[in-house]
């Protein structure tokens, strides 16, 4: 299981240190920077690529490797070592920018090559570059809201009791035993809004209700 990381939400404060998750380093997956309040800084805290401890940015950087290892179809990037002199596409921080992109011809004897290789970061041109960008940022995104609000998202055993939120009840919740042939209890579990106990799950129906109903009291 992921150990718990933190990405910035707030903005910091100028010439403060924060640690910036990327791959142009890639034997340890993070630069240290000071926050200089630029435009794509900003980009970089929205889209989770900012903390503020190197404990935090490891564990990011983690649970980065482990999706991209697992997620070879969705993301395609390159998976067989190229021929000598093949131009490969690569992202640079892959924040999904458009001068995020680079490339190289790549060079079986280059020790560089060969890790960016066998850590799933070549593709075979700039557009797959930019989706698998984005599929990392929804990656991230989903994983911070796991941690936030502890939701599933392994099949439970059959008979196993869940809650999920329930606008339609006074407690906002709902507990049922898990049943894996109820087409519901599948939805609920791909959208992230099944829970093992109760306290989560209301947690997250509370935060949901906010969303759209500010003045809904604590």
């Amino acid at each position: 299981m992921t150990k718990k990381f933190k990405s910035l939400k707030k903005t910091p404060k100028k010439n403060q240190t924060y640690f910036l998750l990327t791959f142009r380093r890639s034997s340890n997956s993070y630069v240290k920077f000071t926050w200089d309040d630029t435009e794509i800084e900003h980009h970089w805290l929205k889209s989770y690529r900012i903390y503020s401890t190197i404990k935090d940015v490891k564990r990011a950087a983690k649970f980065v490797k482990d999706f991209i290892k697992s997620h070879k179809e969705q993301l395609n990037y390159i998976t067989s070592e190229p021929k000598p002199e093949t131009k490969v596409w690569y992202g640079i921080d892959m924040d999904g920018t458009s001068n995020d992109l680079g490339h190289f011809f790549f060079d079986p004897s280059n020790e560089d090559h060969q890790l960016s290789l066998k850590l799933g970061l070549l593709y075979n041109n700039p557009r797959m570059v930019q989706k698998a960008s984005k599929i990392i940022t929804k990656a991230l995104d989903m994983e911070q809201k796991r941690l936030k609000y502890k939701f599933l998202t392994e099949t439970p055993k059959s008979g196993t009791i869940v809650y999920y939120p329930h606008f339609g009840v006074e407690s906002g919740v709902e507990g049922w035993e898990y049943d894996p042939d109820a087409p519901e209890f599948v939805r609920y579990l791909k959208l992230g809004l099944l829970f093992s106990k109760k306290k989560h799950a209301l947690r997250a129906s509370i935060d949901m209700l906010k969303q759209i109903n500010s003045t809904i009291p604590k």
